[in-house]
């Protein structure tokens, strides 16, 4: 009767194969079946109890239905559950307290749904739990310290839930802790030392407001093979010495962590496991190791926005594919590797040797001394007053009278564009982790709302981490920069593939505009919908610079791996009080802009 009514509450249906109208424990829900292969609605049955004559249920699932409503409260009745999963769907409200009275429960997720409210204290009486996700909701408030009760814990999957604080002093008791998901929330103070007394293997905490320093006491996690910490944003600095003994890593991304320190100090021979590194945006100093290139394991390197200095390393690793050491000091000539078939080289904003580049063997190096920190293409001597693109689609005009610039090129975690005139520029870096194939354009053949320009958004350009825009060339001046975007990563229906959040931050000539920037949210929750941005904006020195940076936050895996990170449909400077169109003028007065109609 519990389970019926169960179903009944969430609008579901079980699969044919039981027998809901008699002894739900039987057929697929009692043999052999594997529980994780069934439908994404299944229950299994232990009927052990007095000598095999009464069977209780044990788990249950009921994933990825869209099931809509609350935690039914008949839940309460399955007082042997040791497994439950209602993950994606679109549940509603707080999770019960009730919850804590099945204290047989091992393994439990609620992880992309739209709960809301404080998490229960209640959690903490569940002492036999082994793995525990609620990631991907709306709570509020912060982690009860009762959850440091779960002696037996071991996986903890609570990436943007909204939730916020400290985290409790009374998780010092999780020593049997592997995997700790917590990234995209807003907790605060200082990442705990007490976490290197546990048993990790997987830590990811971006996205959050900790503090620096990193703890030292992650030294001690030697059996870390992921780990990702990013956007520490205040406090000390800190150092890399904490990961010298991590070498079992393959997986290892400091970004945005406030670092500040030599690679040299690093013996990075010691880490043949390792695949992927991100030290982007910190203060790192001094060359790059040959150490570090030799690595022949090592298939992503991003070390751009820090401070390196010196040459580039005269060889690399046979692995490689990506390579990002752009906004540097690294100054030189080209070593021979940089024309290797299939590998991704970002070296914007260096001081590359200004004939090397334009001597290049690469091709696409032809106009990179455009986007050297010391010699910006037409310092001085301008060639344009203004620049439209079409962010990932084709050439057209807008509405607006502007004609938007073509941008199909395909660019990858490392990349950049400059056009042949030149006049502008891209530069993408980021690698989407674990998807499979993630792409830096979107497109849609959906009609776009709030616009007369709808093919113009039906293309949008992406990044992982960092996308950035130039302008070359540019008469100096006060301008007009109107940013354009749309979100169709998440579909308008009620689906669980809805609940995703994209969050960025917006930068026009390194002063950010927009902090946690969402474009549903910016365009009343609604996608498919334009929403503009314009700025004023001063050129000094013939350039402009447009940076979109994820900083961590929103969701990464709704509705796939790839949807997280910047995204923009289309751009336009001009010089402030320029016509709009036949009727109207872009006016700035105040720090205010309108448009005047006459």
């Amino acid at each position: 009767a519990a389970l019926n009514a169960v179903f009944a509450k969430l609008g579901q249906q079980a699969a044919a194969s039981w027998n809901l109208s008699g002894d739900p424990c039987t057929g697929a829900a009692t043999d052999g079946t594997d529980f994780s292969d069934q439908n994404t609605t299944a229950i299994k049955c232990d009927c052990s109890d007095q000598n095999n004559t009464v069977c209780h249920i044990t788990r249950l699932k009921i994933y990825a239905r869209d099931a809509v409503g609350q935690i039914p409260e008949e839940l309460q009745n399955l007082k042997h559950l040791t497994h439950l999963n209602l993950s994606q769907n679109v549940l509603a409200g707080p999770i019960p307290s009730f919850i804590g009275e099945l204290t047989n429960m091992q393994y439990m997720t609620f992880g992309i749904n739209a709960l809301s409210g404080p998490i229960p204290k209640e959690l903490g009486n569940l002492t036999n739990l082994i793995s525990l996700g609620f990631g991907s909701n709306n709570f509020s408030g912060s982690l009860p310290s009762e959850l440091g009760n779960l002696f037996k814990l071991e996986e903890l999957y609570i990436d943007s839930s909204g939730l916020s604080g400290a985290l409790p002093s009374s998780f010092a008791n999780l020593t049997r802790m592997k995997i700790l998901w917590a990234s995209d929330n807003n907790f605060t103070g200082q990442i705990p030392d007490y976490i290197g007394s546990w048993n990790l293997t997987d830590l990811r905490l971006q996205g959050n407001s900790f503090q620096g320093p990193l703890p030292a006491t992650l030294s001690n996690l030697v059996q870390l093979t992921n780990l990702r910490i990013g956007d520490i944003a205040s406090g000390i600095s800190s150092s890399l010495a904490f990961i010298s003994s991590m070498t079992s890593l393959n997986t290892l991304i400091l970004r945005n962590c406030m670092i500040s320190n030599s690679l040299e100090s690093i013996d990075f021979s010691k880490y043949a496991s390792l695949t992927l590194l991100d030290f982007s945006f910190n203060n790192i100093t001094g060359p790059i190791p040959q150490a570090l290139l030799n690595l022949n394991s090592l298939n992503y390197l991003f070390l751009g926005n820090n401070s390196l200095t010196g040459k580039l390393p005269t060889s690399i690793g046979r692995s490689f594919r990506v390579l990002d050491f752009s906004y540097n000091q690294l100054s030189g000539y080209l070593p021979s590797w940089v024309s290797g078939k299939d590998l991704q080289l970002n070296l914007v904003a260096n001081n590359f040797v200004d004939n090397e580049l334009n001597n290049s063997i690469l091709p696409s190096m032809q106009y990179l001394n455009c986007l050297q920190r010391s010699t910006p293409c037409f310092l001085g001597s301008p060639k344009t007053a203004s620049f439209a693109v079409n962010c990932g689609g084709p050439l057209t005009s807008g509405s607006d009278n502007l004609r938007y610039q073509s941008d199909e090129v395909n660019l990858g975690d490392a990349s950049y564009y400059i056009t042949g005139e030149p006049t502008w520029g891209v530069s993408t870096v980021g690698r989407f982790m674990d998807a499979s194939n993630g792409g830096y354009t979107i497109r849609s053949s959906r009609q776009f709302q709030n616009t007369l320009d709808s093919e113009m958004f039906q293309n949008t350009r992406t990044s992982a981490s960092s996308l950035r825009y130039y302008g070359i060339g540019l008469e100096n001046g006060n301008y007009t920069v109107t940013l354009q975007f749309a979100e169709f990563g998440f579909e308008d229906t009620q689906s669980w593939k809805s609940l995703g959040r994209r969050v960025f931050d917006i930068y026009l000539q390194g002063e950010r505009k927009e902090q946690n920037f969402d474009i549903r949210k910016a365009a009343g929750d609604k996608s498919y919908t334009v929403v503009k941005r314009s700025y004023k904006v001063p050129v000094t020195k013939n350039f402009v610079e447009i940076h979109l940076f994820w900083a961590g936050k929103g969701t990464c895996c709704i509705p796939t791996q790839d949807n997280y990170g910047p995204s923009i449909s289309a751009l336009s400077l001009i010089p402030a009080g320029t016509p709009l169109n036949n009727n109207s003028w872009f006016h700035f007065e105040n720090n205010v802009f309108s448009v005047i109609n006459y």
